[in-house]
């Protein structure tokens, strides 16, 4: 089965959910995902820097997709676009992670890093669903949302700390990358002539 057949076989289940369905539903999901990713950190789940965020990113693999799919409107994405879903953010969170260590941290890595990466998803979903929806303007959106939630997260961690702000910043995070993701799924998937 192609790229195309797996995300585009059949015919919608449900009219396509609008622009405002999509970024509330996609923030929300995103953000229960995030929530569940960083109680990995939170709680101290998983010992050392490498595993935890190793068993972080699998989380975010294995579940985002699902809590995304909702917004595919074909039928059968449940099952679908999960795994296409995977290898976008497995793109960003290489590129993320990259960055990140390679850096160790400084001169903005992380920002770089969420750019390439976002950059290298959006890429990826375009391919995946034939769409020729603006590249740059769905960067932009979902490169701001994104770092948004991140910074506005981690702004509340340094005031509240322990698990509960790491949690805070899970959900922030989480709420700002969904949103701009949900953005994107609205996005790829209208019909451009």
């Amino acid at each position: 089965m192609t790229l195309k057949q797996s995300i585009s076989e059949g015919a919608a289940d449900f009219p396509p959910p609008g622009l405002t369905f999509s970024i509330v539903y996609g923030g929300i999901g995103f953000a229960v995902v995030s929530v569940l990713a960083y109680s990995i950190w939170a709680f101290r789940w998983v010992p050392g820097t490498a595993a935890m965020y190793l068993s972080i990113a699998a989380v975010y693999l294995g579940l985002s997709g699902l809590a995304l799919s909702r917004l595919v409107t074909q039928h059968g994405a449940w099952k679908r676009f999960p795994p296409i879903f995977a290898v976008g953010f497995l793109l960003y969170a290489v590129a993320w992670c990259v960055f990140w260590f390679g850096f160790r941290g400084r001169y903005f890595a992380d920002l770089w890093g969420a750019l390439l990466g976002l950059a290298a998803m959006i890429w990826w979903l375009r391919r995946a669903f034939h769409s020729r929806a603006g590249f740059l303007r769905m960067l932009v959106v979902v490169f701001s949302a994104h770092s948004l939630g991140y910074y506005l997260g981690g702004e509340l961690y340094s005031h509240v700390r322990g698990a509960p702000a790491r949690l805070l910043w899970g959900a922030c995070h989480g709420l700002g990358f969904g949103a701009g993701l949900g953005y994107v799924l609205f996005r790829v998937q209208l019909k451009t002539k």
